[in-house]
């Protein structure tokens, strides 16, 4: 099968890594928007251009007679990349420009939970002023300041975290009215929060392993928020600081969710949903909905996926998940980014990076490259997350350990990552904040 991707950035490495599992069999068309190194290695043909580019996409996909096509990030789909793919008969993985809006909308994402959904909302407000910023801040005590689009996981700042005082939100908040207009308040929420993501196609989902990922910068929640640091899952597919009921309520969200945006845009929703949640003491919350695989979180699923993923895919596509369910492997995982000292803030040294793949292999663990460039004998980084190196095991914490002790090793000093995820220490501080917070209501 011609199977086409879309991006190049980590998480497009690592489903390609998973689409490539039969070369023989298959063959990869790419259009990205830089070259990456793991993704070249795997691709018969690739082509660079913008995200938005809706007709050069799809020019390159169907000159190539690509037969299926998985969109990787947000903004193509958000563009309509998966509409126009599929008026010109090609499978797609991934939803409608309509359905995009989950992603791409924040108030229209609210607006459906609201009415449609009616669970799993946090006490939210859309604010065009300051007197209305005030007073909704005065109702609900510290919130989260979100702008309305999309920011790649870096727009959100919290009280509590990032600022303090009232006055010190309605600063961010008149910010974000100088520059958008708008902006989007929402309650704080106190808990742990997870990934839930399923394929769905049809009004029919299913699940992948829980997962949790690490948004701050820095090792404790320190920093500022990024796209992603990491992500750890365990080998039983949940969380230890989770109840059953928990996931239960993430799961029936979900489904309610595909429910509404089906109704809502009247059209088949094929692809991933990435649910972000968070468990407080009075159940479960969403902090957002994504429209295509997480990321770092898609490193983690795709290592873990046993199903032959092009078939698989392409029977999500086709509307036919409910006949082939997703196999996962009953085992633990982690992924860690290696990033630039300034990220999340956009850095403009190129740092040059010499790594020895092999050497990482042969300690069981992969390398998954994001953005990130090959230069003659090394390699250059563009700014943002440059790579991951991700291994699969019997449970998080010597997962983790291990790759401390190749880290140590092997980490280029111009590189900087999260010591912590899949630490045993962090993950026994989630289960007991959780538990102090549930006992606190009974």
């Amino acid at each position: 099968m011609k199977i086409g991707l879309i991006g190049s950035g980590g998480r497009e490495h690592a489903i390609a890594k998973a689409l490539c599992k039969s070369p023989a069999h298959d063959s990869l068309y790419v259009y990205g928007s830089h070259l990456n190194p793991g993704i070249q290695k795997l691709a018969a043909s690739s082509i660079n251009g913008e995200m938005q580019d809706i007709q050069k996409i799809r020019d390159f996909f169907t000159e190539n007679k690509v037969e299926l096509v998985v969109v990787g990030p947000e903004v193509p789909l958000i563009a309509g990349a998966s509409d126009s793919l599929r008026r010109k008969g090609l499978k797609v993985v991934g939803p409608s420009q309509n359905q995009a809006r989950l992603e791409g909308d924040k108030v229209f994402m609210r607006d459906l939970l609201r009415r449609r959904v009616k669970k799993g909302s946090p006490r939210w407000k859309e604010v065009k002023d300051m007197v209305t910023a005030r007073a909704f801040i005065n109702e609900v005590g510290q919130v989260a300041v979100k702008p309305v689009g999309l920011t790649g996981g870096k727009g959100v700042s919290v009280m509590g975290v990032h600022y303090h005082t009232i006055e010190e939100a309605l600063e961010k908040v008149q910010a974000e009215l100088d520059q958008d207009g708008i902006v989007l308040l929402e309650e704080r929420l106190i808990g742990e929060e997870f990934s839930r993501i399923a394929f769905v196609s049809d009004g029919n989902l299913s699940a992948m392993p829980v997962a949790q990922d690490f948004k701050y910068a820095f090792d404790g929640d320190q920093g500022g928020m990024t796209g992603g640091m990491g992500a750890y899952t365990m080998a039983d597919g949940c969380m230890p600081f989770l109840t059953k009921e928990d996931v239960l309520d993430a799961d029936s969200i979900l489904q309610l969710t595909v429910d509404a945006i089906e109704a809502e845009s009247g059209e088949s929703y094929r692809g991933f949903l990435y649910g972000q949640f968070i468990a407080t003491a009075h159940g479960v919350r969403v902090i957002e909905f994504n429209v295509r695989l997480g990321d770092p979180e898609a490193i983690n699923m795709m290592a873990l996926l046993e199903t032959d993923v092009p078939d698989f895919l392409a029977n999500v596509a086709d509307g036919h998940l409910q006949k082939d369910k997703a196999v996962f492997a009953p085992k633990a995982s982690v992924c860690k980014y290696l990033v630039p000292a300034a990220y999340p803030q956009s850095g403009h040294e190129k740092i040059t990076v010499n790594l020895n793949e092999e050497e990482i292999n042969k300690e069981g663990f992969s390398v998954i490259f994001a953005s990130i460039i090959q230069k003659s004998q090394t390699m250059e980084t563009l700014g943002s997350r440059a790579l991951a190196i991700a291994g699969v095991g019997d449970d998080p914490y010597r997962i983790s350990e291990k790759m401390e002790t190749l880290l140590d090793q092997i980490e280029p000093s111009s590189l900087r990552h999260r010591k912590d995820i899949g630490d045993a220490k962090i993950i026994h501080e989630k289960i007991q904040k959780m538990e102090s917070l549930r006992s606190k209501v009974y």
